[in-house]
């Protein structure tokens, strides 16, 4: 089972997909590139405090994805 994250204006929205189950992966992957074309930027999370890695592409097999709004200075 797969969770994204989005920490975003509407607070932590939870979109949840199993890997074998298509429907869920294609709105999972709809969610991914709505919010990076929105210049979100995505990472891939690790329960056993492995780095997390960003991701440019969905990847359906990945347990976390963290969305998180790109930092403006100014």
């Amino acid at each position: 089972m797969g969770t994204l994250s989005i920490m975003g204006e509407q607070g932590d929205v939870k979109v949840e997909w199993n890997p074998d189950n298509k429907k869920e992966v294609e709105v999972a992957r709809k969610a991914f590139d709505e919010n990076t074309k929105r210049g979100f930027k995505a990472f891939r999370m690790y329960d056993d405090g492995k780095k997390g890695e960003q991701l440019d592409k969905f990847d359906k097999y990945a347990e976390k994805i963290l969305f998180i709004v790109p930092v403006m200075g100014g």
